[in-house]
């Protein structure tokens, strides 16, 4: 019997709090997804335009920007 397996989901992960960043980062990780973190929205969108990502968390306090703002320069 062959197993198939899945692809990780990815996520982009854009929080300035460190400590909740690498919560999320190793809660997310334990269960299977791959995580890409960015500490400023300008990092997010930097990741965002290199990788498809399939999930997008998004703290909406970032220090640069909004972070709906940044929402909509991702949907965009």
């Amino acid at each position: 019997m062959v197993s198939q397996r899945t692809a990780a989901t990815r996520v982009l992960l854009v929080e300035n709090e460190g400590p909740i960043r690498r919560f999320l980062v190793t809660t997310l990780e334990s269960e299977g997804h791959e995580v890409f973190e960015a500490a400023t929205a300008v990092e997010g969108e930097t990741l965002a335009g290199n990788r498809r990502i399939d999930v997008f968390l998004i703290d909406l306090g970032l220090p640069d920007r909004d972070g709906v703002e940044l929402i909509g320069q991702l949907r965009a």
